[in-house]
């Protein structure tokens, strides 16, 4: 009997502790902080919430200003998250301006080749992201195994678009900005017989390309008066934006990256149809220049005396150009080319976060594990459809331009190259063939020893 009951006895004891362990566990996991639903994240190598012990990082920009008030519901939402990210794995974080737009490089150079002490990741663009590149100025980002790089909110096409082979050097959040499209003016389409959301529907359909862009064009541009000369076009656009949404309708692009290098694809088969088809196009269709300033593309549009013009979503947004347009107008991708992917599409041209190269591997781990905290999306304000609050999509007259236009955008938004490439012209091409000084062909030939010499000199 004494026996019995001095196992009884270590059996109770035994389901004490262990019940007794449940507790603390439960107890331990009730203590993790929480902010709306979003419990704070374990350090795998502690077990514990992440504490960065008061480091201090700096996001440099050139048009942040930390202490500007919040002006909307959706900003004051942030401020308060980003306090809580703060308080709860102990870092402090701050997105300002390090100087003005003209200045950003130099001084992102200087402070980079100063050694600087501080904790600091910088926004980059063309003027420097290469350069950069090739002075070791930036940390490889595949070292660090703190971030999951495979999280939605990464924009791939960014990481992406300065890479080489597994390392990549450039990062940033959140959907690429909608860029080439179409704008149309829909009483100038009913006058001819379309209805105003004809170019909508096609899209819709999976229809609306080259053929049919140009059937169109080609219905609207005539002699109205009969005395043997075109008194209405169809377009007035602006030719770098529709050389580079051409090019890219078509699978091809004036720069991609093959085997680590920037390569020159001006000439290759996809892209010089679509400079043929640009020469066309701006040949039959586009309201000529003459005497009028250079931008009497928009102009012209706005003044409602062509259909279509080619350009980029910023002229769309509260209180820029088309704000102010008479006629009702809509807005859709640029049409799908007969060997492009038969996606629509924007071009993207987003700027780049970088990782100075000046840190040791755990220091450098830390810095973007805070950037990967501070960059998370605001409990409450996610979801699918979020994009659509950004404010600059927020002038546009109808809903399809936002739910269908845009949201095919969005979806697939190749990130352009050429942009990044130094003293590599925007001109190279479309000038030229936009003013019939030349056919594609003749204009490759010309430009092709020069286009060259500009990829030889990143490639190095």
């Amino acid at each position: 009997m004494k026996k019995i009951a001095i196992a009884a006895l270590a059996a109770a004891t035994a389901l004490m502790l262990v019940s007794c362990g449940e507790d603390k566990g439960k107890k331990a996991a009730q203590n993790v902080p929480e902010y709306k639903g979003i419990k704070a994240e374990i350090d795998p190598s502690t077990g514990k919430v992440y504490d960065f012990g008061g480091m201090e990082v700096t996001l440099y920009d050139w048009w942040s200003n930390p202490d500007a008030p919040a002006n909307s519901k959706s900003e004051e939402d942030q401020k308060a998250f980003r306090q809580w990210l703060q308080d709860t794995y102990n870092f402090k974080a701050v997105q300002k301006a390090l100087s003005t737009w003209e200045d950003h490089p130099k001084d992102v150079a200087n402070l980079v080749m100063s050694g600087s002490k501080d904790n600091m990741v910088f926004i980059v663009d063309g003027r420097s992201a290469i350069s950069g590149l090739q002075n070791n100025f930036w940390y490889d980002l595949s070292k660090v195994k703190t971030v999951d790089w495979t999280k939605e909110k990464w924009n791939q096409g960014v990481i992406d678009r300065l890479r080489n082979g597994n390392s990549f050097y450039t990062f940033n959040t959140g959907k690429t900005e909608p860029r080439e499209g179409v704008f149309f003016n829909k009483r100038i389409l009913e006058e001819n017989g379309y209805s105003a959301d004809y170019p909508y529907d096609l899209q819709k359909e999976g229809n609306w390309t080259w053929e049919t862009f140009e059937e169109m064009c080609k219905k609207i541009t005539r002699d109205t008066d009969n005395d043997g000369a075109v008194d209405q076009y169809a377009m007035a656009s602006f030719y770098p934006h529709f050389g580079t949404a051409a090019a890219y309708s078509n699978g091809g692009a004036k720069v991609k990256l093959i085997d680590g290098k920037f390569t020159d694809t001006i000439g290759d088969d996809n892209s010089m149809e679509a400079w043929n088809w640009m020469y066309k196009m701006f040949a039959n269709y586009q309201l000529p220049q003459g005497e009028a300033q250079w931008d009497y593309w928009l102009t012209s549009f706005v003044n409602g005396e062509v259909a279509f013009m080619v350009s980029q979503e910023y002229l769309a947004q509260p209180g820029q150009t088309l704000s102010s347009m008479k006629d009702d107008w809509g807005y859709v991708c640029f049409p799908l080319g007969p060997k492009g992917d038969g996606k629509y599409f924007t071009v993207g041209d987003s700027p780049m976060w970088v990782l100075p190269n000046i840190y040791n591997d755990e220091t450098s781990s830390k810095i973007m594990k805070i950037v990967d905290f501070y960059t998370d999306e605001v409990p409450g304000y996610g979801g699918p459809d979020a994009w659509k609050t950004v404010s600059y999509l927020q002038g546009f007259r109808d809903e399809r331009a936002l739910d269908e236009t845009c949201a095919l955008m969005i979806a697939n938004a190749p990130e352009r190259l050429d942009t990044i490439i130094p003293d590599f012209s925007q001109e190279y091409m479309v000038n030229w063939i936009a003013h019939g000084w030349g056919t594609p062909q003749e204009v490759y030939e010309r430009e092709k020893a020069e286009i060259q010499s500009r990829l030889d000199a990143v490639n190095k």
